[in-house]
């Protein structure tokens, strides 16, 4: 093959020879010293064929140089630019001009395969491109940035200490990492010695050679074969090649063929057949297999091949597959099999609760949205915790925490609650909103309400009850009065009714008291006067009970509605509950903006009003027509002094039993805290609204991807879920006296049921009392009955007695005598015994 081309070339110059002519050709090359041109004029050498150099004069425009350079019997162009030059194609093709644009450097290949092979494992198009020199990287950007790549690359040519960190903190997003040239050994000991390759899927090293001195790593390896036996000392092979394709051209297109040059970019028939013919002997060339054409770019390429393999840990090479130029890749596995396609991010985070905090591991809401992302993305991750939100530095000129991080390149990702502004989305990008509006709110502790089981009591003012307790007693003396001395009363008037209610003192009193429930008093007294008493006070107990029934109702009811301030404004306006914010906040910076905002529109009132001369009268007020509102917040706030972190602060809050601290702080914090402890209310309506979003470094090719798995997780309701597990309002059911519509709490009215007990006691009591003293009367009353028949019995008793000691016939004077000696007072046996006695010894 090699014999016939040289034959052919020795034919091909022969006949130049013969016929005298010298083919000009023109080059578009950087410098006289430019490597591609160089290796073209060696060539050229040993043919009648002349290259023109005309350069790219960043002073002058290469268009102008171009027109004038080039003489009618110029037969073709190469472009040796980076990138080339547009409107010279336009012109060559304007003149029937041939005109080539070629590259016999092997970066684009390479990245053509490295590209090809990214495009196949459809994973992304991010990737580190590390080259072994500048040169190398330079054209690397060059054909990057001419639009023919769809790879989002950053390009090193150094493995410096700044280098090597950025690697090790690759951007979120790049996935691949190529390593690209020859002699890569002081890389790859460099890369082994830094512990760069943590993701073995993500390395990919193309070189001339798969035996990779001590690197055990599942990376992939490129093996291109056109690098073997010299690498990039093999571009002369490339270049005979091209040069055999343009003798070819050259003799084939005959002098007649040409057409008289200039710039003028008009076009007729006759040259777009003239174009028609060149692009016919351009198809005509055998050696296609080793040389393309592009006839839409006029690009000459050469079909590069390569070997790709796996390398396993033990360093063994397994082979994949193969790719050319021209065919692309033919790879002997599935995808699966070589990737396991999931992509690698670094995600920023900051600990807030309840978004995201650590207890064992890191939770919460954002933590739950990483997992569902990853999951539905088919990604892998790496949290990266940050101490803030970020902030501009004016000294610096560089963003801090997670904003610093996507500007630096350090994350790929931030899911936190970030809000979006302006300033924010002029260095990175946001994606849509993954919450509902969120904004600021107060909280402060319920005030602690002081249990008394007789809270029905304080309804009334002492001596109200006392003046009640007096009026009922007062009533009861007077009904008894009138009802004793009355002639019309039914006690004096007992003939005129058969059954009456006879008003004691006793009775009265029961009636007074009676009459204060709705049973009522009972029967009522006969006479007049005590009628109209009755109905009097009548009239005082339906005002009394309706008086305490409403104020009892009322007070219980402001007792469980009552909240010191219902508003931002209503806060600022007293004095008596002291409010402070975490320092350093968004909440903090809420109120300075909105100070600031204050001032600079006070200022600028009273600029236009001052400087009047002759509309004074539309500007004369008696003060500043627009609040000073958050001014006096924000002085407010610094008296008390803002609080280092949200657990002092809420703390703080806590420890004001009376309610007389508040917290102004996030409003979602805020929920979550309140939800969690019983002690916590927010009150207000929530001010300065601002959605929380995913941000992600400005221009990631994974916004899109993001937004659009956002849309699909509201769709299915997972961000409501996630709201329910982490805002858990049924936990609030859990406080004592969580509802206030549920009704008045025993604590309040326990004092009622006391009461009864206390009569059911009393009542108890009572029946005891009256058990013993009835037991007690009547025992007394048992008692003298017995002495009446005791004292009837006696005197029998006597008489039986003295006639059995004296005998039936004594004297009188014996039974006078017998019986003083037997006392009466003396029990009946003892009588009984004397009597014995005495009637045996003849006393």
């Amino acid at each position: 093959m090699v014999e016939n081309i040289l034959l052919l070339f020795i034919l091909l110059w022969s006949a130049v020879c013969v016929k005298g002519d010298v083919y000009k050709i023109g080059v578009l090359t950087q410098s006289e010293n430019d490597t591609d041109f160089m290796l073209l004029k060696s060539i050229s050498q040993i043919s009648d064929v002349s290259f023109d150099p005309i350069f790219n004069d960043p002073l002058n425009n290469i268009t102008n140089t171009f027109c004038v350079s080039f003489s009618d019997n110029t037969l073709a162009v190469i472009d040796l630019l980076n990138p080339p030059c547009t409107l010279c194609r336009k012109i060559c093709n304007a003149n029937s001009m041939a005109y080539f644009r070629t590259d016999f450097s092997y970066i684009k290949p390479a990245i053509q395969l490295i590209e090809s092979y990214v495009m196949w494992l459809n994973v992304t198009r991010e990737i580190t491109l590390v080259f072994t020199n500048e040169k190398d990287a330079d054209q690397a950007i060059a054909y990057l940035t001419s639009g023919e790549s769809h790879l989002r690359s950053i390009v090193l040519y150094r493995l410096t200490s700044k280098e090597i960190e950025q690697l090790r903190n690759t951007k979120i997003g790049v996935r691949h990492i190529a390593l690209i040239g020859n002699n890569l050994e002081r890389h790859l000991e460099t890369i082994q010695k830094e512990n760069l390759i943590r993701h073995d899927e993500s390395w990919i090293i193309i070189t001339n050679t798969t035996n990779l001195i001590g690197l055990k790593s599942s990376l992939v390896v490129m093996k291109i074969t056109s690098w073997e036996n010299g690498g990039y000392a093999n571009k002369t092979s490339r270049v005979k090649k091209f040069f055999d394709f343009l003798l070819y051209f050259l003799v084939h297109f005959t002098p007649q063929n040409r057409q008289n040059f200039n710039c003028d970019l008009s076009s007729d028939v006759t040259l777009s057949e003239n174009r028609k013919k060149i692009e016919d002997i351009i198809r005509s060339y055998e050696l296609k297999d080793e040389i393309h054409f592009e006839a839409d770019t006029d690009l000459v390429t050469y079909n590069d091949q390569a070997e790709i393999y796996k390398m396993n840990v033990n360093g063994v090479p397994n082979h994949l597959g193969s790719w050319t130029a021209n065919d692309d890749l033919n790879m002997k596995y599935l995808v699966s099999t070589v990737s396991s396609g999931r992509r690698f991010f670094k995600i920023g985070i900051i600990k807030f609760i309840p978004w995201t905090f650590f207890e064992d591991t890191w939770k919460g809401y954002c933590i739950d949205l990483i997992k569902k992302l990853a999951k539905e993305m088919n990604f892998k991750y790496e949290l990266v915790v940050k101490d803030k939100f970020g902030d501009f530095n004016n000294i610096t000129k560089k963003w801090t925490g997670l904003i610093g991080g996507l500007v630096e390149g350090e994350l790929d990702i931030v899911v936190a609650a970030l809000t979006m502004t302006s300033e924010r989305e002029e260095v990175i990008d946001f994606i849509a909103p993954y919450f509902e509006q969120s904004g600021i709110s107060i909280v402060i502790r319920k005030p602690s309400r002081k249990t008394s089981l007789f809270k029905f009591m304080t309804v009334l003012k002492p001596e109200v009850w006392l003046s009640i307790v007096a009026a009922l007693t007062v009533t009861a003396f007077m009904i008894w009065i009138l009802d004793k001395y009355s002639p019309y009363s039914a006690q004096n008037n007992q003939p005129k009714y058969e059954q009456f209610r006879n008003f004691t003192l006793v009775e009265s009193f029961w009636f007074a008291l009676t009459s204060f429930t709705p049973q009522g008093g009972g029967e009522t007294p006969k006479a007049i006067s005590g009628r109209v008493l009755v109905a009097a006070y009548w009239v005082f107990v339906v005002l009394m009970l309706a008086t305490f029934t409403a104020n009892l109702a009322a007070f219980l009811t402001v007792e469980r509605m009552q909240t010191p301030v219902q508003s931002l404004q209503q806060l600022a306006r007293q004095s008596r509950i002291n409010y402070t914010v975490v320092k350093g906040s968004n909440t903090h910076e809420f109120f300075q903006n909105m100070k600031l905002a204050e001032d600079i529109l006070y200022n600028v009132w009273k600029e236009i009003a001052l400087n009047q001369t002759n509309n004074r009268r539309d500007f004369r007020v008696w003060d500043y027509p627009i609040k000073e509102e958050f001014g006096q917040i924000l002085a407010a706030i610094e008296r008390t002094g803002t609080v280092p972190n949200r657990t002092i602060g809420y703390q703080m809050v806590l420890d004001n039993e009376q309610g007389e601290f508040a917290l102004i702080h996030d409003s979602s914090d805020i929920k979550y805290e309140v939800y969690n402890n019983c002690n916590l209310t927010e009150v207000g309506e929530t001010f300065g609204e601002r959605p929380y979003s995913i941000a992600v470094q400005q221009g990631s090719l994974i916004q899109e991807e993001i937004s659009r798995k956002i849309l699909d997780l509201q769709k299915d309701r997972f961000f409501e879920l996630l709201n329910a597990k982490y805002w858990n309002a049924s936990k609030m059911s859990m406080c004592p006296n969580a509802d206030d519509s549920e009704g008045i709490t025993l604590e309040s009215l326990g004092g009622v049921f006391i009461a009864t007990l206390v009569g059911l006691l009393i009542a108890l009591i009572t029946l005891a009392f009256e058990v013993i003293y009835f037991k007690h009367k009547r025992a007394k009353v048992g008692e003298i009955i017995a002495k009446k028949r005791t004292a009837h019995k006696d005197p029998l008793m006597y008489g039986h007695e003295l006639f059995m000691t004296v005998g039936k016939h004594s004297s009188s004077d014996d039974r006078k005598r017998w019986a003083n000696k037997i006392k009466l007072q003396d029990s009946t046996a003892a009588r009984l015994n004397n009597a014995l006695f005495y009637r045996r010894n003849k006393f």
